[in-house]
């Protein structure tokens, strides 16, 4: 799944706009194009359009101007069949895990599966939770390579919160994406918790060779994983560069007043961690079974 054309950027934004009905400007003419030789880490204020440019490349946000292209495909305007097509090439890792908290572990990653399966047998089959040994053996590697398959068979809700946002990441290599993008994936975890999935992500990376985006409020966590950050204010995209480049004054122009100049990092309320109007709509299709 990573053997395109290195002349074709694995996402690319151009005049990337989108205005929700109450008039706000989430997004303002975002250009971009993501490579997959780092990993990107997009910083902002709480309202930034952080969250917003992450759904719009899976298709939870409809753009409302520009274009947005991955793998040279322009996502857009796509529906239908086409649209779950471009969410099965797409992994999301939300902030809140989407677990099935009765479920097992393995059940939860053999979920990342189900955008793979197709006819009415294969679903009807994943509805009774009954998976090919294939897939199971492959849902178990994916935990192999988040450190917990040890947990495989234990209920999702017997787990921390830094080990059901493993799972979550387990869930999306089930998928095999071509691009994975983690909104938040750490802000309600404790520090420890917080590097060892951000160190999972890394190691993701670097060895299965999948371009990672992740939005982050932590500036510390940002220059230390991120290999190119994007600056984002009010819509637009007003740094993008390497950790080391990012300096006070830099910092300065992408959190302004919010910016915590003694700590030299961000510091966002609680209530403020969900930044944008529309929240996540996809859900794995076992969490009906919940």
């Amino acid at each position: 799944m990573n053997d395109r054309s290195v002349s074709i950027p694995a996402l690319q934004a151009k005049g990337l706009c989108k205005t929700y009905p109450n008039g706000t400007r989430a997004l303002i003419d975002v250009d971009l194009e993501i490579d997959g030789s780092a990993l990107v880490v997009i910083l902002g204020p709480s309202g930034a359009g952080k969250s917003t440019f992450l759904r719009c490349i899976n298709r939870l946000v409809t753009p409302t101007g520009g274009e947005l292209c991955l793998h040279g495909e322009n996502l857009v305007h796509v529906g239908g069949r086409d649209l779950r097509r471009i969410r099965a090439r797409v992994g999301m890792i939300f902030q809140q895990f989407n677990l099935v908290k009765r479920l097992s572990v393995l059940e939860n990653v053999l979920a990342g599966r189900l955008a793979h399966r197709h006819g009415l047998l294969q679903r009807g089959l994943s509805l009774t939770r009954i998976f090919p040994r294939d897939e199971r053996d492959l849902a178990f590697e994916c935990l192999r390579k988040v450190h917990i398959e040890h947990l495989a068979l234990q209920r999702a809700d017997t787990l921390s919160g830094g080990q059901q946002q493993r799972v979550a990441i387990a869930r999306t290599l089930a998928q095999e994406p071509e691009l994975i993008l983690a909104d938040e994936p750490v802000a309600s975890l404790d520090p420890a918790s917080a590097e060892v999935v951000m160190n999972n992500l890394e190691e993701i990376h670097q060895t299965q060779g999948i371009p990672v985006m992740v939005n982050l409020h932590q500036i510390d966590l940002g220059k230390k994983y991120g290999r190119r950050i994007i600056g984002m204010n009010s819509g637009r995209i007003c740094f993008d560069g390497p950790p080391e480049d990012l300096n006070d004054l830099q910092l300065q122009t992408i959190y302004g007043h919010e910016l915590d100049s003694g700590l030299g990092r961000a510091t966002p309320r609680k209530q403020d961690r969900d930044e944008d109007q529309e929240p996540a709509r996809l859900e794995p299709a076992l969490a009906a079974a919940d």
